[in-house]
């Protein structure tokens, strides 16, 4: 497979380095029979909101897209408590409910008010049905009491799951999931689970937009990053698509979910040119740093990049924009064992 900059970097490997970081600090106070353990736990880096690989110890500009860095907690591993209500509290299928989420810290148990925006949006919200033949991404609005609420309308009776995807001020990333089960279902959990066939065909259609699908390596093997490659033409024409918009900061969102939905990837297109990132060689960004992101136009190709950490199917929903319209395509996969 070939090496390319990736656009965001979370691995087990990661996860070990940052702990390991961590611990050096604490252990280098100068004093460490005053050091108190939740300090490391605390905001101790700048990190960019929009590449949260990317991170300093002062204040400044991100080099890639030239937002304004964030005091953040890249070491704190915890989850934030996240309370999910809806009203009514029983959710009908085909029925309009209000989605209310409060998020708590995990150690003072405060609820958070205060959020950072990544990829324009403070919130991003995610709800998949366990047989994962619904999908939506949606963006919930704050409350003064720090309560985000949503109103939806779940098509079916079923199970659902909810994924929460913010950055708290001060804090560190966060991607819960809750679950969420509607009036009228009687089925067994266990057995209403999603059965994934791999697509049999690269090419997807909608409306205006086709996409041909492809991997790199043609399939992806559990514990290494692969990359998923859309190349986008005009259904009419066939030609390549240029004037792509950009839809949340960015030429695209994929959200990568295991079949049993436990496993789960958010990632965003390679921001660095293939290429152009060499020893001597110097970077060319797909959105430049400072962009007008409304003026700017993308495609034809749009490559994302995921580690997937077990064998099994997956299920990939991608998004882009073109003439102010947001298309989602579908793509299944296998992951092998390493």
């Amino acid at each position: 497979m070939k090496e390319m900059p990736r656009a965001r970097i979370v691995s087990i490997a990661t996860a070990v380095v940052v702990l390991l970081v961590a611990s050096f600090y604490a252990s280098s106070s100068a004093n460490p029979q005053d050091a108190n353990p939740a300090d490391d736990l605390e905001a101790s880096a700048f990190v960019c909101p929009m590449h949260p690989d990317y991170t300093v110890e002062a204040a400044g500009n991100c080099p890639r897209c030239g937002m304004a860095l964030v005091r953040a907690a890249p070491f704190d591993v915890r989850d934030y408590d996240l309370e999910l209500t809806t009203v009514p509290r029983v959710v009908a299928p085909g029925r309009r409910a209000t989605l209310r989420l409060k998020v708590f810290h995990p150690g003072t148990g405060d609820a958070i008010t205060r959020f950072e925006p990544v990829h324009e949006r403070q919130y991003h919200l995610f709800v998949i049905s366990q047989d994962m033949s619904y999908f939506q991404h949606i963006h919930p609005e704050l409350r003064a009491d720090g309560t985000w609420t949503i109103d939806v309308t779940l098509p079916k009776a079923g199970a659902y799951k909810v994924l929460s995807d913010f950055l708290p001020s001060g804090g560190s990333w966060q991607f819960l999931a809750r679950p969420l089960i509607t009036a009228g279902f009687d089925g067994d959990l266990a057995g209403a689970g999603a059965s994934l066939v791999p697509d049999r065909s690269p090419i997807k259609v909608d409306d205006d937009i086709t996409a041909r699908v492809s991997y790199d390596p043609p399939t992806f093997v559990a514990g290494l990053y692969g990359h998923l490659t859309f190349d986008l033409t005009d259904t009419r024409t066939g030609q390549p698509i240029t004037d792509l918009q950009t839809y949340l900061g960015a030429f695209g969102h994929t959200l990568i979910m295991s079949e049993d939905l436990v496993d789960y990837v958010h990632s965003h297109p390679l921001d660095i040119v293939p290429g152009t990132n060499d020893d001597d060689g110097t970077p060319q960004f797909v959105i430049p740093p400072g962009a007008d992101l409304e003026k700017l136009r993308g495609g034809p190709q749009v490559i994302f990049d995921g580690l997937m950490p077990k064998p099994g199917r997956y299920r990939a929903w991608t998004q882009f924009r073109r003439n102010d319209k947001v298309h989602t395509f579908t793509s299944t996969f296998e992951v092998v064992e390493r």
